[in-house]
């Protein structure tokens, strides 16, 4: 007996909006995120005009000889240390030290005497047995195959040299993605694709909106092709796509030098690209440190 599987479609489509944009569904979605999405989301509130100064500003006079304006030459040289040098230091980062260190019952200035910061990396170093299994980071050697110049006679695909790389770090990706789905950054993310649409508020006439990768054609044709899998033995959850972007670039690690580090990243289009340019949204993943 032939068997036939049919597929049927629960489109729905939205309202317009105030742009007079729409979406439409393949299939009635079990969750939208940018239902929860709350008015400080779509606002800088750090970005403010500065107000034009009502008086003039006061003539400068000469600094008075140290401590001042502090109470002691102390609090005076942590201060001085606070605003020279790097501009990294925050003020919770200088409360940190004094309250972490300085004011620690078994803190010592005189077991300083000769202090190197680049000494005591390289002990650290010599000390560390690589990340702890916790984090899920790995270390291997990765050989690599690089062409020559040299002709090969006895193989088709010319000759190469092997190298192997020393100490690459990486996560593996599917921990990566079950850590990503099951964080609270999760309830961000677009799992059921849909067409975005512009309506003339003339004629009427509807237009395409391309703007993100889940309202994209090729998402929308990959979950169909998803749908029509057959579930895994047991499990009556639904079946999503995670879309999984990867890139690279040399990073600098000091304003000054050439010490950097080559990390590879991971993001994820389920989220909106709003969310993700933001520094502060963690929707960025490192995944990878290659040697360099």
């Amino acid at each position: 007996i032939r068997r036939v599987i049919l597929h049927v479609r629960d489109t729905i489509r939205t309202a317009l909006n105030i742009f007079g944009v729409l979406r439409e569904y393949p299939h009635r979605p079990s969750y939208d995120p940018d239902a929860y999405v709350e008015p400080d989301a779509l606002t800088y509130k750090g970005r403010q005009v500065p107000a034009e100064p009502m008086f003039p500003a006061p003539v400068e006079t000469p600094p008075l000889p140290p401590p001042w304006p502090f109470q002691n030459m102390s609090i005076y040289h942590l201060m001085k240390w606070r605003y020279t040098g790097s501009i990294m230091k925050s003020q919770h980062e200088v409360n940190r030290l004094v309250q972490e260190v300085l004011l620690a019952d078994d803190f010592r200035a005189e077991d300083l005497s000769g202090f190197s910061m680049q000494t005591q990396n390289s002990i650290l170093d010599a000390k560390s047995t690589g990340s702890s299994p916790s984090d899920g980071w790995r270390e291997v050697d990765v050989n690599i195959k690089i062409p020559t110049r040299t002709p090969d006679l006895g193989t088709t695909g010319g000759s190469h040299r092997s190298f192997t790389i020393s100490g690459l770090l990486y996560r593996p990706i599917m921990d990566v993605v079950k850590a990503a789905f099951s964080s609270p950054a999760a309830k961000h993310f677009h799992l059921f694709p849909f067409r975005r649409f512009w309506q003339h508020p003339v004629d009427g006439s509807e237009q395409q909106v391309f703007d993100e990768l889940y309202t994209s054609d090729a998402w929308l044709k990959a979950h169909d092709d998803l749908q029509k899998q057959s579930n895994e033995p047991g499990c009556k959850l639904e079946k999503v796509i995670a879309a999984m972007m990867f890139s690279s670039d040399a990073t600098m690690l000091a304003s000054f030098g050439t010490a950097k580090a080559w990390p590879v990243y991971l993001h994820f289009g389920n989220v909106s690209k709003y969310i993700r340019v933001q520094p502060t949204s963690g929707a960025c993943h490192h995944i990878a440190f290659i040697p360099s």
